[in-house]
């Protein structure tokens, strides 16, 4: 096939499509065009310009257009974090494939079923996942080594590496589907969810407004590259002209060395790993003077907050909250009021940019200040649906709202406060329970490094609050110490009627704490 007919033909489509479509591989190359020797990646010692980083994206686009990808198709990746990985999504995008990353933690039975389920057409593997990758039912799919070579696989340096790096310019609509990310279900399995480039570019507007990026930070980028979270920070990342440190998986001695090394401004991290930072030897000896930003998502408890406030008093933080399903927007605490609301139960602050935000009963009737509701949602980063779920869609998106599933109420200045997901508050004598209330009576007392709160079967209460306590190193509780803790703070209904200590909580890669999981070990 000659490259004459490998390349998308430049017609008068393409030519009004590229005038003034929303694509996110166009935001890397605008920061090439802009800032082309400036760092955009530093992975291992090694720094890779935007210039270099948007051609390897067009090498990408070339390599899938001669193996006949075209829009729309998927292409699947299994690995840890790596610059190919990056040079993969934009590359897939610039033509219009889907870019399909798959959590490394699968088994490989449900890795093939994946790749089956989305019919992908090329397969691409790093190093550290090459067993899984092995393993899976190829059944005929185009293998590739993002690294070194392997049987059964092409490498990327013998393919890609040898592809033209001009800029490739393809027809792309900007509502077509740029990524599918299936959740990381914590509740219930997961479900593909489907986000457009137009959906990515309503995102980033709330990465400049509500979490401050601009090109002259230094962000980290230790999010797995498979989850939303991830993929947002690195599109702020490259969007602005940013400089991005990139890891392979989030270890908290490399954070620590890191951030004093190259003189990190930015972080967004979720509450476990900045809980898990405090533990971490390293951290007494560690300069984090140039941090300017924090961002935790997932609920921090007050204990370990206080603690990071102390440590860094000059740091703007903000919470988050946001869903895949939002691109994942939702709501932040903004900085000028983070430390005057975080002392209440758990606040999300206010709504994002661009996101209209709502609270409502079980009939979807807005509910009045001060009133649990669930929280349902219009923006243009709202998703175009779940993967081949058309009813599931539906359910979510009825009325005209996205329905999170999660509940909040709003106190008296209008700000967000999360109560817990529909699905985790516990049905215990005809009472309502927060999991996420009962978890900070338990976290405020000393030595309880992390807890978990769940509702276990129960003939009596129909649910019974059940606490999963880890205690820091050396320390030694005991269940009655704790609902002690609890009955100080808690409706006595609200006690945990059984505490369990476990050395380690189950958790997804991104740090969220599996509660199914835990309620699996316990029934």
């Amino acid at each position: 096939m000659t490259d004459e007919n490998v390349r998308l033909e430049e017609t008068d489509d393409v030519q009004l499509n590229l005038l003034r479509r929303f694509n996110v591989a166009d935001a890397l190359h605008r920061s090439a065009l802009r800032y082309p020797k400036n760092t955009a990646l530093m992975f291992e010692g090694e720094s890779i310009s935007y210039q270099t980083l948007d051609q390897w994206a067009n090498q990408v686009s070339d390599w899938l257009l001669c193996q006949g990808v075209r829009s729309n198709d998927v292409v699947a990746a299994l690995a840890l974090n790596h610059p190919r990985l990056v040079a993969l999504w934009m590359g897939a995008a610039r033509i219009g494939a889907i870019y399909c990353p798959i959590n490394p933690s699968l088994p490989p039975k449900d890795i093939s079923a994946t790749l089956q389920r989305v019919k992908a057409q090329v397969f691409f593997v790093d190093d550290a996942m090459l067993p899984a990758g092995k393993a899976v039912d190829a059944n005929g799919l185009l293998r590739v080594a993002l690294e070194s070579g392997h049987d059964g696989f092409v490498t990327w340096d013998d393919t890609i590496g040898q592809a033209r790096t001009d800029y490739v310019k393809s027809l792309v609509s900007s509502d077509a589907v740029a990524t599918l990310l299936f959740t990381s279900g914590t509740e219930s399995a997961p479900k593909g969810v489907m986000n457009s480039h137009a959906n990515w570019y309503a995102a980033l507007i709330s990465m400049l407004a509500d979490l401050q990026m601009n090109r002259d930070h230094n962000v980290l980028l230790a999010l797995p590259l498979f989850h939303v979270a991830g993929l947002y920070v690195l599109f702020g990342t490259l969007s602005t002209g940013a400089r991005g440190f990139l890891m392979r998986r989030i270890v908290p001695r490399d954070v620590i060395h890191d951030i004093e090394r190259y003189e990190l401004t930015w972080l967004c991290l979720p509450a476990t790993v900045y809980i898990g930072l405090l533990s971490a030897p390293e951290l007494d000896q560690a300069s984090l003077a140039s941090l300017k930003r924090c961002i935790v998502f997932q609920y921090i408890p007050t204990t370990p907050l206080n603690q990071w406030k102390q440590r860094l008093p000059n740091v703007h933080w903000s919470t988050y909250w946001g869903q895949s399903e939002l691109t994942p927007l939702g709501a932040s605490m903004p900085p000028e009021e983070f430390w005057d609301r975080t002392d209440g139960p758990d606040p999300i602050g206010l709504s994002h940019l661009p996101v209209e935000m709502r609270l409502v009963g079980a009939e979807d009737q807005d509910v009045p200040p001060g009133t649990a509701g669930e929280i349902v949602v219009r923006s243009p980063a709202v998703m175009t649906g779940y993967f081949e779920d058309p009813v599931r869609t539906a359910e979510v998106f009825r009325h005209g709202w996205h329905h999170t599933g999660d509940v909040a109420y709003q106190d008296d200045d209008g700000f967000y406060h999360f109560v817990d997901r529909k699905k985790d508050i516990i049905k215990c004598g005809g009472e309502n329970v927060s999991s996420q209330k009962v978890e900070e009576a338990i976290a405020a007392v000393p030595g309880v490094l992390e807890v978990a709160v769940v509702g276990l079967p129960d003939p009596y209460w129909i649910e019974a609050v059940t606490a999963v306590v880890v205690l820091a190193p050396g320390i030694s509780l005991n269940d009655q110490t704790l609902r002690d803790a609890c009955r100080s703070r808690l409706a006595g209904y609200e006690v945990p009627k059984t505490i369990y200590f476990m050395d380690s909580l189950p958790k997804n890669p991104t740090g969220k704490i599996l509660k199914r999981e835990l309620i699996r070990k316990l029934t």
